[in-house]
């Protein structure tokens, strides 16, 4: 049998066990985080492709289209065009983030909204400023560099923001 004090010993343990691989995975959080960001930009920036930019055409090009449609080897059903790759891959990484971060919640991890919050100097570090917009006043984070996080109610990350200046 253990005694109390051996078994308060081997939970602290636990405890600083638990809270070190919880730490190890918030980069991956990040990368995740970063990876659906830049997909969302992907899609943002892809061109909606527009008949009105086409040319009409006479009779002659109608027929040469046809007939190249019919004749043209059949696409390999594998390709996909840009646009539903890119939102293919958006959706897979959000979905990754989305099931880590749930299990993570599971052991007690909580991301924490730094954006449009006051600044909080206990639960974030100011990377710099930036120019106040139209609306928004000083002392407010415009910009989150990193998330922060809380794990069973304490802080185990801070949030690196931005913050609007005068």
């Amino acid at each position: 049998m253990t005694s109390p004090r051996e078994r308060a010993q081997l939970q602290a343990q636990l405890r600083q066990q638990q809270e070190a691989l919880v730490r190890d995975l918030l980069p991956v959080l990040d990368a995740l985080d970063r990876a659906e960001v830049h997909w969302r930009q992907v899609l943002a920036a892809q061109p909606v492709p527009s008949l009105a930019a086409a040319p009409p055409l006479g009779w002659w090009g109608r027929l040469r289209r046809w007939l190249a449609q019919r004749l043209a080897p059949a696409p390999a059903p594998a390709l996909q065009s840009s646009t539903s790759l890119a939102r293919s891959d958006d959706d897979g990484i959000r979905l990754i983030r989305d099931n880590l971060l749930e299990v993570l919640r599971g052991h007690g991890l909580e991301p924490f909204e730094s954006l449009g919050l006051p600044f909080d100097p206990e639960r974030m570090r100011a990377l710099g400023q930036r120019p106040a917009a139209a609306g928004t006043p000083a002392g407010r984070v415009v910009e989150e560099a990193v998330r922060g996080y809380l794990w069973r109610q304490t802080l185990l990350r801070e949030a690196q923001v931005l913050v609007a200046g005068p």
